[in-house]
């Protein structure tokens, strides 16, 4: 399964891809007008041939420029996808810190019959980040599942990991 990137690191890759294709593009399309021109002798007495080559280059350069005013429209659209993004993040971080907690989560692990000392290092890490993304996604719906799995990710190393006093 692809990682999850999160919009503002779309927005970020849209941004630099728009500023090379800019680049790239008002550049080459420069070039090809001084070529045309005859500034830059690169087709003398050629004829049809310099006709050829500038007109297919300058349309893919215009493409590339085209190519590149969409993808920094792509990231303002993302850019704005990233503040709520953000705002669901820190509110799904607040509810978890109040909700969420490692002696709560492995409560809910095991059944009757069974301790957590029974389970492996594995299926402990696999019972917990499903319990936690199915609390999760009980409490906030319709959220992606790259997201969740991201997100859970990330907080498990939080919660267990980095507190050593919580892990097996």
């Amino acid at each position: 399964m692809p990682r999850y990137q999160s919009s503002a690191e779309k927005a970020e890759n849209h941004r630099s891809s728009a500023y090379t294709l800019l680049a790239v593009g008002g550049i080459g399309f420069v070039a090809v007008v001084l070529v045309f021109c005859n500034v830059i002798p690169v087709y003398r007495n050629a004829g049809i041939n310099r006709y050829l080559v500038c007109g297919v280059m300058g349309a893919m350069f215009i493409l590339f420029i085209v190519f590149g005013i969409v993808s920094m429209r792509d990231s303002k659209r993302f850019l704005v996808k990233a503040k709520s993004e953000s705002s669901l993040v820190s509110e799904i971080t607040r509810w978890c810190a109040e909700n969420l907690q490692a002696d709560t989560v492995d409560s809910l692990l095991v059944s009757e019959d069974e301790t957590m000392e029974e389970l492996s290092d594995e299926e402990t890490y696999y019972r917990r980040t499903e319990k936690m993304k199915a609390l999760i996604e009980d409490k906030f719906m319709n959220l992606d599942e790259a997201f969740v799995e991201d997100f859970v990710d990330g907080y498990y190393r939080e919660l267990y990991e980095n507190n050593s006093d919580c892990s097996r």
